[in-house]
């Protein structure tokens, strides 16, 4: 009789255990997530200030244009056939979906069928 008591005890502490496991990555979560929320808080705030500055130097302002019209060209290539991809697919997309509202207008048009029995 003690050794089956001793067994549901074991039972039920693994059990216990078990499900306490599960539950920790939700708090792992939680916590990296309200963490990573105040960061970019603290982040936002502190950046405004510089940000501010920085955007009323003139000499700042053409070098950010510099740079980027610098990357803009080494990756033009890239971005060329990204935008032509994405176009692409929006047409595709806008086809399907013509598609499906014609199929689904036709099909709220046709009257219902009716099952008469000839009884």
């Amino acid at each position: 009789m003690k050794n089956k008591s001793a067994e549901i005890k074991t039972a039920r502490i693994e059990q216990a255990r078990g499900e306490m496991m599960k539950e920790t990555p939700k708090i792992d979560m939680i916590a990296k997530g309200v963490a990573t929320g105040v960061a970019v808080s603290t982040i936002v705030q502190a950046g405004r200030g510089v940000i501010g500055a920085l955007a009323k130097n003139p000499l700042v302002m053409f070098s950010l244009g510099l740079v980027s019209g610098y990357f803009a060209h080494k990756y033009r290539k890239e971005i060329i056939s990204v935008t032509n991809k994405t176009a692409e697919q929006s047409k595709d997309f806008v086809l399907r979906q013509t598609a499906h509202l014609k199929d689904m207008l036709i099909e709220s048009q046709d009257p219902p069928e009716e099952s008469h029995d000839s009884s």
